[in-house]
């Protein structure tokens, strides 16, 4: 607090003002000792207040990084209700990715804090690295969420991966890796952004908890092995191409869309496609399983990223 001399605190250390209305400038040095000395209490006060949420912000910070690598439960559940949480109600964890315009990981949480309070997603989340993690009971619609941090952004980029519902402590871990793998595989696929949920990854979801991922590898090189090689030798997008071809249920005009190559730039990646590979890609159960496989191969790519 000070007087308006041009020696006070500078503008981000500012808590409040105190200030004397005098238009007929009557007030003499007793009013001024009285608003210099409340300008003092009232800093104290700001400034234990400022301390005091501080210190529950970090309270709230250490709860959430030890609830996602694991802890023990009776003390997490002692330390939710002292915050005013209920940690044994169902809680989501949500994986929030992105940055505005100016790359500013510090606004970026801010926009992500403000938007979960206004849909009262919870006051649980940390930033990490350049995400943010939220711990939510609500239900909401995830992709109207991301609609909004992107509005208090004002451009960038926002996705979100979303958990499976945990009912206890120790099922926060679980359901942190499951929003990890939800974005993860939303990266690989090339998608646009968007809030994915574990919950929707289908097929995704059932190769990425096959217990020995190698048996998933050994699939996908029985059926991808010399496209992954001519990919890896050339530069090339053909398992991408495959992927995407398989997706789009062997539509043409579909796949050069969701490419964004031309139709005869198409047939002649599908050509090579076949000669190098040399399945037919109209045979029910070839198909099939290169579908799987090339699902396979993307889950291992987001596993391993």
């Amino acid at each position: 607090m000070s007087k308006n001399r041009g020696q006070g605190p500078p503008a981000a250390d500012v808590l409040g003002v105190l200030a004397l209305v005098d238009p007929g400038q009557q007030a003499g040095e007793q009013e001024q000792i009285a608003i210099e000395h409340g300008a003092t209490v009232l800093a104290m006060e700001l400034a234990r207040l400022r301390s005091l949420a501080e210190t529950e912000l970090r309270i709230r910070r250490d709860l959430v990084d030890e609830l996602l690598t694991g802890t023990e439960e009776s003390s997490a559940l002692a330390r939710g209700q002292a915050l005013g949480h209920d940690l044994e109600k169902p809680h989501r964890v949500v994986v929030v990715e992105g940055h505005g315009r100016a790359h500013d990981s510090n606004a970026f949480f801010l926009a992500v804090r403000r938007v979960s309070r206004q849909l009262h997603a919870g006051s649980l989340l940390v930033a990490r690295g350049e995400s943010v993690v939220v711990l939510s009971e609500a239900d909401l619609d995830w992709e109207k969420f991301r609609g909004l941090v992107m509005t208090e952004l004002g451009g960038g980029r926002c996705r979100l991966g979303v958990g499976d519902y945990c009912h206890g402590p120790k099922d926060f871990p679980r359901s942190y890796r499951e929003a990890q793998i939800a974005l993860r595989m939303q990266r690989v696929a090339k998608a646009e952004d968007r809030a994915t949920s574990y919950a929707d990854l289908g097929v995704y979801r059932i190769l990425a908890e096959v217990e020995n991922p190698m048996a998933v590898e050994r699939f996908v090189r029985h059926w991808l092995n010399a496209l992954l090689e001519y990919d890896a030798r050339k530069g090339s997008e053909l398992v991408h191409t495959l992927s995407r071809y398989l997706e789009c249920g062997g539509s043409y005009e579909a796949t050069a869309a969701a490419l964004s190559v031309h139709r005869s730039t198409l047939k002649y990646r599908l050509q090579r496609i076949r000669e190098i590979s040399g399945h037919d890609l109209t045979h029910p159960d070839t198909a099939f399983n290169l579908q799987l496989a090339t699902r396979g191969w993307q889950t291992l790519q987001g596993l391993q990223s």
